[in-house]
């Protein structure tokens, strides 16, 4: 990526070309700029371009800049974008009208090129330090409801999950699955073959769960060798062909290792949701049983609980 492409990005927006001009030659040095002439190209430059600040002329025919600020920040794929109104109008009502709507500043004509560098390098400072801080939170998010070595949910948020989809279940009267899942023999894996093996067995399956699985389907790794799912409107009989699927992927993992090739199975048991009377630990314990059974009767399979 160039420099050029890590500058911030500016939308100028007005009808008259002498001024997007002059705000040109003022800012050309401090960002990349982009020019709209109307109200709707400025929508349309805003939705494709996602600048970092927008400076929005507010008496432009057509859509004027109330009307494109309140539709930007309808938006969501540009209503974080910030926003500064740029007038001739100097009316208090004007300005609360403008920042009632979402607008984060005002300037005013005829412009002082101080002050509009000043106000815009401090907005481009403030959407910086924003962004990072967004992307700082997604990570803190992201680590709190993630396993770290699978990459699939940990316990806790996928319990959290699962009482909203048995909440959204009950509603609709939907019907719907669970399933665990225990990697067999796995102590006796990690002895012979290392941590490490173990460690890759663990991060192997929970991908090719996860791929098995459709993308609102929820997974989790619930500790140990141990993986739980919840398969939303799903009936048991379809959960099971899931699982059987599952299954046997899993055992056609294969894993390079110093003394040959690695392989392993997983044991898993199903059991349906309840739509009255079930909470989660009810119906997950149902298929922890069920799991156990699979692997009483020989491990590398689906069991019903």
């Amino acid at each position: 990526m160039t420099g050029d492409e890590l500058s911030p990005k500016i939308l100028l927006v007005d009808d008259a070309p002498e001024n997007i001009r002059m705000l040109r030659n003022l800012l050309k040095d401090d960002a990349r700029l982009l020019f709209a002439t109307s109200g709707i190209d400025a929508l349309a430059t805003a939705r494709a371009e996602a600048p970092d600040l927008i400076l929005l002329d507010v008496l432009m025919p057509g859509l004027d800049g109330y009307e494109v600020c309140r539709r930007l920040k309808s938006a969501p794929e540009t209503r974080d974008i910030p926003v500064i109104f740029i007038t001739g109008l100097t009316e208090e009502t004007e300005e609360s009208r403008g920042l009632e709507l979402g607008a984060i500043d005002y300037i005013t004509k005829p412009f002082t090129p101080g002050i509009v560098r000043m106000r815009v390098q401090n907005h481009l400072a403030l959407r910086s330090v924003t962004r990072e801080l967004q992307v700082a939170n997604a990570e803190l998010k992201r680590l709190a409801t993630t396993d770290a070595l699978t990459g699939v949910s940990n316990r806790r948020h996928f319990f959290h999950q699962v009482v909203e989809e048995i909440d959204r279940m009950r509603r609709y009267r939907h019907r719907a699955a669970v399933f665990m899942l225990d990697l067999d023999h796995f102590k006796l894996l990690n002895d012979t073959h290392g941590h490490d093996i173990g460690d890759r067995a663990l991060a192997e399956a929970a991908t090719s769960v996860r791929q098995t699985l459709r993308t609102h389907d929820l997974f989790a790794r619930t500790g140990g060798e141990e993986f739980a799912g919840f398969l939303p409107e799903t009936s048991v009989e379809a959960a099971v062909s899931v699982c059987e699927r599952v299954r046997e992927r899993i055992s056609g993992i294969e894993l390079a290792s110093s003394s040959g090739t690695v392989r392993f199975t997983a044991s898993i048991g199903v059991a349906a949701v309840e739509i009255d009377d079930d909470t989660p630990e009810s119906a997950l314990k149902r298929a922890d049983r069920a799991m156990y059974e699979a692997k009483r009767n020989g491990r590398d399979g689906v069991r019903r609980g």
